[in-house]
């Protein structure tokens, strides 16, 4: 078994990051990592699996880290199934802990076991309410108000549909909350569903076909994530059109828009990315804060790390990220992993 970081470093290094205290502690072994992605068998998913993947691997080549193991969940999102994967990895001994969590607090027992066991604990693209845990993720409150400020700025009146992710996930709590404080600005739009299309797109497509199904007029989609494509489908398949919904920002569904386009149809749509590469940038960021790296002051805000997406997508720019995308295979999805050396500036 690999000789695992002391007790007392782990927990230096977390009262360092804490108090914002200066001086570097420096780990004597490479770490064993173990990571928990929550769920897996979407696009989203299989690329930020990918990105893991890619970075530990680069890592273990170059023998900054002793070993990593992925390990998915058997039910999508279940915060229980994924507790027991964290306490595998405590058995296991290994030395750092990357999860996507699937609740922001119900891990917070598990967590506190593996702190107490010297482990160090990373969240990714969403966030957990334990302390001393350091967050990676968007401000997924900000990029859906984004989204769905721009489609009620488009639409002003008329009947909306949300179709949103995991339930419970807290990435999935952030955005279903920025939907409801930007509605609440526009009370001629009305919420006429409101659903999980479990971040997938055949699900999506499904759901979507029972609201349309229905027989309500629709004028504008509210989804995130990896569903736009299949919630789409579902529209033209009943041979209708939503006037503005966000899209997916990947090849599958910019191929129907720049149809759309073509044809000059009463369709809008905006997108922007949420890189499922954030799980490579949160392992670059944990090799550095187990090597005893301090955040430069004023880069965590509540102990998080917001990584700040640039595109947004409308007509507008659509050429642009087209030019990104043509040549792409449809599952493909804009993504990016923050290169080293960026991460590397993070840190004092």
């Amino acid at each position: 078994m690999f000789k695992r970081v002391s007790k007392l470093l782990v927990v230096s290094v977390i009262c360092v990051l804490a108090l914002g205290l200066g001086g570097q502690i420096f780990a004597q072994n490479p770490p064993v990592v173990g990571i928990s992605t929550g769920s897996s068998g979407t696009s989203w998913r299989d690329i930020m699996i990918a990105a893991l993947q890619e970075v530990g691997d680069e890592y273990k080549a170059a023998g900054k880290i002793a070993d990593y193991k992925i390990v998915n969940n058997i039910t999508n999102g279940d915060a229980t199934e994924q507790a027991n994967i964290l306490r595998d990895f405590i058995s296991q001994g290994v030395d750092i802990i990357l999860v996507n969590p699937n609740s922001p607090d119900a891990l917070n027992g598990v967590i506190k076991e593996a702190q107490d066991e010297g482990i160090l604990v990373v969240s990714f693209d969403a966030t957990v309410t334990a302390p001393d845990v350091v967050n990676i993720t968007l401000d997924h409150y900000a990029w859906n108000m984004k989204n769905v400020e721009f489609i009620a700025s488009t639409l002003q009146k008329g009947n909306a549909i949300q179709i949103y992710g995991l339930e419970g996930h807290p990435a999935n709590n952030d955005r279903i909350r920025a939907t409801y404080d930007v509605l609440a600005n526009y009370p001629d739009i009305r919420l006429i569903a409101d659903t999980s299309g479990y971040w997938d797109q055949t699900k999506a497509k499904e759901v979507a076909t029972q609201i349309i199904a229905s027989g309500q007029q629709i004028d504008a989609v509210i989804t995130q994530d990896g569903m736009a494509f299949g919630v789409l489908s579902a529209f033209l398949d009943a041979n209708k059109l939503p006037k503005v919904m966000y899209g997916d920002p990947g090849t599958a569904f910019f191929k129907e828009w720049k149809k759309l386009r073509d044809q000059g149809a009463d369709f809008k749509a905006c997108t922007q990315p949420n890189p499922p590469g954030i799980g490579g940038t949160a392992f670059r960021i944990a090799l550095q804060l187990y090597n005893g790296k301090n955040f430069k002051p004023g880069i965590l805000q509540d102990n998080t790390f917001y990584y700040q997406v640039s595109m947004f997508v409308t007509d507008e720019n659509f050429d642009e990220a087209w030019e990104l995308l043509k040549d792409k295979p449809d599952d493909y999805l804009l993504s990016e992993i923050m290169p080293e050396e960026d991460v590397a500036a993070l840190f004092e």
